[in-house]
This record gives C-alpha cells, sequence and structure tokens, in this order.
C-alpha cells in the first residue's frame, strides 16, 4: 500500500472477525498500536468490550486513554445483521440490531471523543444499506442510514476541533457477516415465500462478493488518507448511487428491488 501511517493510537471495534479483524491486521503491519475492542477475544491488543452498554464502553475507553494518551483513529466496526419482514420482527431482533449498530456506534463515539485531537479521525462503517432501501432488509437499512446521519452531523459538530469524521458504506464483500445474520423467514399470507426467496436471493451471490482483504485495503486508505464525507466501497453501487440523484424515490425503489433484492 502507498499510503501507510505508523506510530498511532488505533481503536476498533467488532475486531474478533471480518472487516474488523482484516482491518487490524492491516494497521498492526504499519506498525501501529491496534486495540481491537470485541466480546470474544481477537489477539493481541484485545479489550473486552459490549459496544451496547455504555458503562462497559466507558470503561474500556477510559482504561485506553489512561494507558495512552490518546486515540488517533476510530473505526466502528460492530455490526449485526438481520432479514425479514417488519411486522414480523420482534421485539428482542429489534433491540439486538438497533443496539448493536446505532447505540454502539453513539456510545463508542461519545466515549473516545475526550481522547481524540486535532487530526484525529472516526471511520464509521455504514452500509450500502444506508442509501438503497430493500425489501425485507427494512430493519438493517433503517439502522445503518442512522449511521450516516449520526456521522453527518458528528462531522460538523467537531469540524472546529480538527477532528474528522468519516462514513465508509461498504457493498457486497466475502465475510462471515451473511452467515451470521438474523433470518427471520416467518411469514404469512401476506408475504408467502416472498421473504425467503428475497434472503436466499441476495445470499446465493456469496461468490461474486469483493474480497475481504481488498475491501480492507480500500477502507484503510480512506482511514489514513481519505477526508471526505463518505466514499461508497463497490463499483456497482458508486454508479447506481450516482444514477439515484436523477430519479424520483419511486423510480430508485424499483430498481434496487429489482436488481438488488434477489429476485
Amino acid at each position: 500500500m502507498s499510503e501507510k501511517i505508523t506510530n498511532k493510537t488505533v481503536v476498533i471495534t467488532g475486531a474478533s472477525s471480518g472487516l474488523g479483524r482484516e482491518l487490524k491486521e492491516l494497521f498492526e503491519k504499519s506498525g501501529n498500536t491496534v486495540l481491537g475492542l470485541s466480546r470474544s477475544d481477537c489477539g493481541g491488543g484485545w479489550r473486552e468490550c459490549d459496544v451496547t452498554d455504555y458503562d462497559s464502553v466507558r470503561k474500556c475507553i477510559d482504561s485506553i486513554g489512561m494507558e495512552f494518551g490518546r486515540i488517533d483513529i476510530l473505526i466502528n466496526n460492530a455490526g449485526v445483521g438481520i432479514s425479514g419482514a417488519v411486522e414480523l420482527t420482534s421485539d428482542a431482533d429489534y433491540r439486538k440490531v438497533m443496539s448493536t449498530d446505532v447505540d454502539g456506534v453513539f456510545n463508542v463515539c461519545r466515549a473516545a471523543v475526550k481522547y481524540m485531537g486535532r487530526g484525529s479521525k472516526i471511520v464509521n462503517i455504514s452500509s450500502v444499506c444506508a442509501l438503497f432501501a430493500l425489501p425485507f432488509r427494512s430493519l438493517y437499512c433503517a439502522a445503518k442510514a442512522a449511521v450516516s446521519m449520526m456521522s453527518y452531523g458528528l462531522r460538523m459538530e467537531l469540524k472546529d476541533s480538527g477532528i474528522t469524521v468519516v462514513t465508509v458504506c461498504p457493498g457486497e464483500i466475502k465475510t462471515g457477516f451473511t452467515k451470521n445474520r438474523i433470518k427471520n423467514f416467518t411469514t404469512s399470507e401476506r408475504y408467502g415465500d416472498r421473504i425467503e426467496r428475497a434472503t436466499n436471493g441476495i445470499d446465493a451471490k456469496e461468490s461474486k462478493r469483493m474480497d475481504c482483504k481488498k475491501a480492507c485495503k480500500k477502507i484503510y486508505r480512506i482511514a489514513v488518507k481519505k477526508k471526505g464525507a463518505m466514499y461508497i466501497v463497490g463499483a456497482k453501487y458508486r454508479a447506481l448511487n450516482f444514477v439515484s440523484r436523477f430519479l424520483p424515490v419511486g423510480a430508485l425503489l424499483n430498481v434496487t428491488e429489482k436488481f438488488l433484492s434477489g429476485k
């Protein structure tokens, strides 16, 4: 990689697998001190932390701040996916998704900012689902849209402090995320087999997804060099995002349902 930083204190949530684990390794190889936050062991630098619990987050971040004096880069990557009909989603599943994907980002950001100074950066991993709604992914789309909007507001709040906030919206990447997604196939006469077909249709594209290492190299470059507000990882989705500027919302929904919902 041509872009490289060293001797930085980097905090990454959800570092035990997938994007988080790969990003942790990239930053470590570049000579940085990397603290991986997760509920399960993610190797050297691991700090046990439940991002849904603010008290757990505060204690973890404070211990890092006291030990290292600062946080140079914060990457909020922890998240959980879900598929299923809104009408048939349980309270428990709703709370699990929102508490991890939205509350988790909120909790870590508010705990970490006091240890971040001019020149530091927050990278929030959102999703292309924040840009393009999908049937039977409504809750996940809503959660990621919340992450994006929170990030844009935080970017403006911290601008005068010299802290950059960047939102990254990855497309389809080969990780364990699809396998670990909450899959609710509960249905009714209203939906028939549409829920299962939509979920299986998207999951069937796993072999065509972007390689995790390739995607993480792109995210790494964004984290160490780029200063824009939002970046999309995936050429198909960058093109769709461009086209979406010229489409009425109804037309865009028809396009995304046809090409992205696995029908």
